[in-house]
């Protein structure tokens, strides 16, 4: 940016210096005359100093929109593998947009970045500024596929720029869905959204092969069989498998979801928009993992945590 110096022969020594100077006005830049000026031409003096302008960060979040519908969240007492907190009950729904991936690696540090986010993960401006958002990637066992922080600035590993963000704490989830416009998913609509008009066990059906999600192929479902049992044990790029009939991606497997509410118990009547437990201490986590039984990858199946992990990530709601 230029930085022009308007000199003015020491205004402070006024129109006695400007006398001897021959009445004349210099504007100089870096020592040297620009354009001068008698002061008999001249009513006024404006300094103007350009304001910054920060570049636009692009997230680029892809939606699709889900329709407002009625179904039946939690799991039949039929089903194999049920847990005792997935009580039935009918929840109807109002129409939403949610992101077709899992954020990020990319788009988790170009919110950090913007933000001014720091190596400890706190946004002191945000709405949580005595909380972390993020945790760089460690490599123990070799799970080092989230972000470093590395030359004041946050950064993915690489090649793993397009795999979802890990190592997020429900807060480092919230404050981006804010940046973002959106908001987390209440855990109604994760289950909704997940299902996609299903009833089975997954939105595939009742099984869950090797080759429709990121998961531990050596414990498919019930009698359910994988042509691969050998799996990549770790997070893989966004949409490396098929979508749902949503046209949402990974909603099984790959990494847990965060989701917006508390965990609590299931209501027993029909619901509409419901938005979890009024209080709690953990927070719900929706989905499976890359290193999860199929089992725990069911539409149906709920877990909670209480901090943050490298198999844990989020996507996030708009309105419609």
């Amino acid at each position: 940016m230029k930085k022009i110096i308007l000199s003015i022969a020491l205004l402070a020594c006024s129109l006695g210096l400007l006398h001897a100077q021959n009445d004349t006005m210099y504007i100089m830049r870096q020592g040297k005359v620009l354009s001068k000026h008698k002061v008999a031409e001249v009513d006024s003096i404006i300094f103007y100093k350009p304001a910054v302008i920060k570049p636009i960060v692009t997230l680029d979040i892809a939606t699709a929109l889900i329709p407002a519908g009625t179904f039946t969240m939690g799991s039949s007492t039929t089903e194999i593998s049920r847990e005792n907190d997935e009580t039935q009950h009918q929840v109807t729904l109002s129409a939403f947009k949610m992101s077709k991936y899992e954020t990020t690696n990319l788009q988790f540090a170009a919110f950090l970045n913007a933000k001014g986010v720091g190596s400890n993960g706190i946004y002191t401006a945000g709405a949580y500024p005595n909380q972390i958002l993020i945790y760089a990637s460690i490599s123990p066992y070799d799970f080092d596929f989230g972000l470093h922080y590395t030359n004041s600035k946050w950064v993915p590993v690489a090649d793993y720029e397009n795999t979802p963000v890990i190592f997020v704490t429900w807060y480092g989830a919230i404050e981006f869905a804010t940046y973002a416009g959106g908001r987390l998913p209440t855990e109604a609509e994760w289950e909704y959204a997940c299902r996609a008009n299903t009833t089975t066990p997954f939105n595939t059906g009742t099984c869950l092969a090797d080759a429709q999600a990121n998961y531990n192929w050596g414990t498919p479902y019930s009698t359910c069989t994988n042509n691969k049992t050998t799996f990549p044990c770790k997070t893989q790029a966004v949409g490396a498998y098929a979508a749902n009939a949503f046209g949402l991606y990974d909603m099984h497997g790959n990494v847990w979801e965060w989701c917006n509410d508390w965990y609590g118990d299931y209501p027993t009547t029909a619901q509409t928009n419901p938005t979890g437990a009024a209080t709690g201490s953990l927070h719900v986590i929706r989905g499976g993992s890359w290193h999860d039984y199929a089992e725990n990858c069911r539409s149906a199946f709920r877990l909670y945590d209480p901090g943050y992990y490298y198999w844990i990530g989020f996507r996030i709601v708009l309105a419609p």
